[in-house]
Order: structure tokens, then sequence, then C-alpha cells
């Protein structure tokens, strides 16, 4: 029986078992066209931020939107819009400062690209065998003579197997594109809080700068607490980075900020000269690849 599925022991009618087989068949050849196409959209999408002025009172949202619709693509018509990418990886920013929106078209990393595409083509051929030609299955082609239901069942049994393992390929393949797509998100998440921090921090020390080019860092901190969603924005890139204090976490972030220790009558107080010139990110993707 058919890798993954076993036949309903109330099936003995061989032409019973044929019927239950058609629609397993037909349900894989459904799940195939799905995912490939899922993956076509994914290689050219475009990732947009909702409103991200520093004074938004509500967290950011983000939307996926595909540039390529498939809804009216036909099976066969993905085989070359999957196989045939070209190997690029372009990005566009919008020039909004209040919207994040970039475009990314990736290729799909296939170690080998014919064979893939053979692969397809044969799945699409069965498909419209099955489709379109259901009858030829019951002929014998060197004899003219009908085929048993045997041999019938044992056809779209070792079809059915074919068809799943290409469709494993497929998953595969799509939820590394999709943990690909995450991890962009969060380096944009992250992008965007950076900026959020990076701009009341120096509105924060344009604020409470001294003559000497120095701020109180306490000062600046009580300023900066008084704007919405400051401190959970603060909270996330000390999580990001591992690190337990608001000023360890800047350092790591923006490597140029000062700090130094101003002796006072009671002791010491911190002082800071923000400078956001230099901005620390790590910004590395993995690979898209089909393996063998």
């Amino acid at each position: 029986m058919s890798r993954g599925m076993t036949m309903p022991e109330s099936l003995s009618a061989p032409s019973d078992k044929i019927i239950y087989q058609v629609g397993l068949n037909a349900l894989r050849y459904q799940e195939i066209e799905r995912i490939a196409k899922r993956l076509i959209e994914f290689s050219d999408y475009t990732v947009t931020s909702s409103d991200i002025s520093k004074d938004r009172p509500t967290p950011i949202s983000w939307s996926f939107n595909p540039s390529v619709n498939t809804t009216k693509n036909t099976m066969g018509s993905l085989v070359s819009l999957l196989c045939d990418l070209q190997d690029v990886d372009e990005n566009k920013e919008s020039d909004d400062k209040d919207e994040f929106k970039i475009s990314f078209k990736m290729s799909h990393g296939v170690i080998d690209r014919q064979r893939i595409q053979n692969l397809f083509q044969k799945i699409i051929t069965d498909r419209n065998n099955f489709t379109h030609h259901f009858e030829n299955y019951y002929v014998d082609p060197s004899s003219n003579f009908k085929q048993p239901h045997e041999v019938v069942l044992k056809r779209l049994q070792f079809e059915y197997n074919d068809a799943g393992c290409f469709l494993e390929k497929l998953k595969s393949e799509l939820k590394m594109k999709i943990d690909f797509i995450i991890e962009h998100m969060n380096l944009f998440s992250e992008v965007v809080t950076i900026n959020q921090v990076a701009n009341i921090f120096d509105e924060a020390y344009q604020s409470c700068k001294r003559s000497d080019g120095w701020a109180v860092w306490q000062q600046v901190m009580h300023y900066v607490y008084k704007t919405p969603n400051t401190q959970t924005n603060i909270e996330k890139l000390k999580k990001k980075k591992s690190l337990k204090t608001t000023k360890n976490m800047l350092i790591c972030v923006f490597p140029n900020w000062l700090f130094k220790d101003e002796p006072t009558k009671n002791g010491s107080r911190i002082l800071v000269k923000v400078d956001n010139t230099s901005v620390n990110i790590d910004s590395s993707f993995p690979k898209i690849i089909i393996s063998d």
C-alpha cells in the first residue's frame, strides 16, 4: 500500500480500492499545487510595517504581500515559475520616515535544478494522465488488452508515492523559506525598535545636554520613560542582546556612546554623551536549499 496511508479493511472489492486510491492521488496533486504556489509567492514579496513614528501608542504590526498572484496559474505553468528563477537577492526600501517597507526577491537554492524540474514535470504528466486520460490506466499499451484491477491499483499507488517524495521536497523548502522570512521580519523589527530608541534618546540628550556636551544619565532616562512604549522597546533590546542593564545594552547597540562618572557631594552620578552614528545589528541569514 502507499507509503503513509493504509487501505481501509472495509474495502475488499478491487474496484472500491481503486476508487479510494483515486481520491488519495487527487488530494496529493492538489497539495503539490498549493505548496508550489506558496513557494513562488514567498520568493518575491514585500514586507510593510504599520506607522513607525515614535509617538504611536500601539505596537508595530507587519503585513506580508507577495508580488506574484498565482491564483489563476495552472499546475503546468508553475514549473517554469518555480524552477527558472535566477539567482537574485534584491531589496528595495521605502523613504517614508513613518513606514518601514522593503521588497525582496529570492531565488530557490536548488542543488540540482534540472533534476527537480524533471521530477516536477513527471508529476505534472502523471497528474494530467490521471485527470484527463484515466481510461488509459485500464489499457495495456503493448497489447491493448484490458488491465486487471490489481495492475491499475499498483500504478496509482506508485504515482502516489512518487508525488509524495516530491511533495516532501516542496514542504522542506517552504519551511526554510518561512523560517527565512521570519528571520527577516525579526531583523526588521529590531531595526525599527533601534531606530525608535535612538530617536528618543537623542531627543532626551539634546534636551538635557549641558554646555560641556555631557548630560546627566538619570535626567535622560526620566525624559525617555515619559514616552509611550519606550520602556517596552528597551526591554526588547535587552532580551535580544541577553543583557540585564539598559546602560550595557545601549553600549552594545550604540558603540559610540560615552559614559563617565562625575563626583557629587554625596558620591557620584553617571553622565552620558549620545552618538548614534554607529549601530550594531546582526544581519546574517541562512541559505535556502532543497536537499537531495
